[in-house]
């Protein structure tokens, strides 16, 4: 069990103010995000191609490491697209739910840095350098 992980971090106006002004290409806002935050945003980025300026991506407790994120998501405040899509599916947005326990949240995540750990180390060309 994996749902999202934006709990510390900031995130640039650029990757995400579409969902602000351009959603659908029409100069609309993203119908999932909630109002007051998305006019909250509006404040902090106030163009599509602002590069600069970030925000936190889990608002409340972008300093602290909880489940705090898996409660914004709920309330229609995740700041990227992935983090709505998680209440677009029955089975993530089940997921998302059971995060709201915080308990459940770090026995969770324990067990998917142990799942991480085990992954083997890819070199060369076996492996693949992200840009993004």
């Amino acid at each position: 069990m994996n749902a999202g992980g934006h709990t510390i971090g900031v995130g640039h106006c650029n990757t995400f103010s579409s969902r602000l002004y351009n959603f659908t290409g029409r100069s609309d806002q993203d119908p999932s995000l909630n109002p007051t935050y998305a006019s909250f945003l509006k404040t902090q980025c106030e163009n599509l191609s602002d590069n600069t300026t970030f925000v936190p991506m889990d608002p409340g407790s972008a300093l602290t490491f909880d489940n705090n994120y898996y409660v914004t998501v709920k309330q229609n405040k995740g700041l990227f697209q992935s983090d709505a899509a998680l209440l677009a599916n029955k089975g993530s947005r089940k997921i998302v739910d059971e995060l709201l326990d915080s308990k459940k949240f770090f026995t969770e995540f324990a067990q998917a840095m142990k799942r991480m750990g085990a992954i083997g180390v890819v070199t060369g060309n076996e492996g693949e350098i992200r840009n993004k």
